[in-house]
């Protein structure tokens, strides 16, 4: 059987600098709620957004890989109060800014039915204006400000894992799909702007999921979410390929041991899976 890296060997393989601060969140979804399976980091519905969880069927959702796999499935969110929050207790401000500059998100993902506009992420918590990631509805990844990938990098009814890696005050932002470069924006800096992502220095939620401030409709799609993981540091292109496709494990597998993490200093790292 095939061993895949995780995220957590990764870091500590990663040619970036890498400090005792670096955290690692994930939520896989295998027990059917939004506790989370690694990191520090708490999953909640906001406003009157509900999800459901079920185990892939093999029909009608298909399994992640052959393997049996639980999933959260996200609604259209046509309310503006609705989507999902994360908050990341372990993770300060970076890149020399007053928040988190240099990040990497991912997430296994399978969009059912016809292609639509789907929003995936906005750095605004309250929701109060456009998503800062999308879906096009031609399958591209991406936001106007910073570019998007080729239409069809994302297909519909099929999973897959999706990525975004930033290093704002490079001016750097770069998207992914299993594991494969789609989309490099480079330019000035973008240090504490609109893709910024808030930190333990800030009260409440630190991203929101699923939604946009567009109540129309016209840009939130159904979702089924297999895993999402969060790392505040900007993963490179190596990194982001080793972890490859989507995987009915999740991101973070197999972790590497505790008194590995402790002989290098970086226990705050792990936290164990539940």
């Amino acid at each position: 059987m095939k061993s895949r890296l995780s995220l957590l060997s990764i870091l500590l393989c990663s040619t970036l600098p890498l400090s005792a601060a670096t955290s690692v969140y994930e939520w896989t979804f295998n027990n059917g709620d939004l506790t989370a399976a690694a990191g520090n980091g708490t999953m909640a519905t906001t406003g009157s957004a509900t999800v459901s969880f079920a185990t892939t069927d093999g029909t009608t959702v298909p399994h992640i890989g052959g393997v049996a796999s639980g999933y959260m499935s996200v609604p259209s969110f046509t309310a503006g109060a609705n989507g999902v929050l994360l908050t990341f207790a372990d993770s300060a401000p970076n890149g020399g800014g007053a928040y988190l500059n240099q990040y990497t998100i991912l997430m296994d993902i399978y969009s059912p039915g016809a292609a639509g506009w789907q929003a995936l992420m906005n750095t605004a918590t309250d929701n109060a204006n456009d998503a800062d990631w999308y879906i096009s509805d031609t399958g591209g990844l991406g936001i106007g400000e910073l570019g998007y990938s080729s239409g069809g990098a994302v297909t519909q009814n099929s999973w897959q894992r999706i990525a975004m890696s930033a290093d704002l005050a490079a001016g750097t932002v770069k998207y992914y799909v299993n594991g494969n470069l789609v989309k490099t924006r480079t330019g000035g800096s973008l240090l504490d702007g609109r893709f910024a992502v808030y930190t333990n220095n800030h009260p409440g939620a630190d991203l929101l999921l699923f939604n946009e401030g567009d109540n129309s409709g016209s840009y939130v799609h159904p979702l089924l979410v297999g895993s999402v993981a969060f790392t505040d540091q900007a993963l490179g292109d190596s990194a982001i390929a080793s972890l490859g496709g989507p995987s009915a494990n999740g991101i973070l597998v197999p972790e590497p041991s505790a008194a590995l993490l402790g002989a290098l200093g970086m226990t705050a790292l792990l936290r164990r899976r539940r």
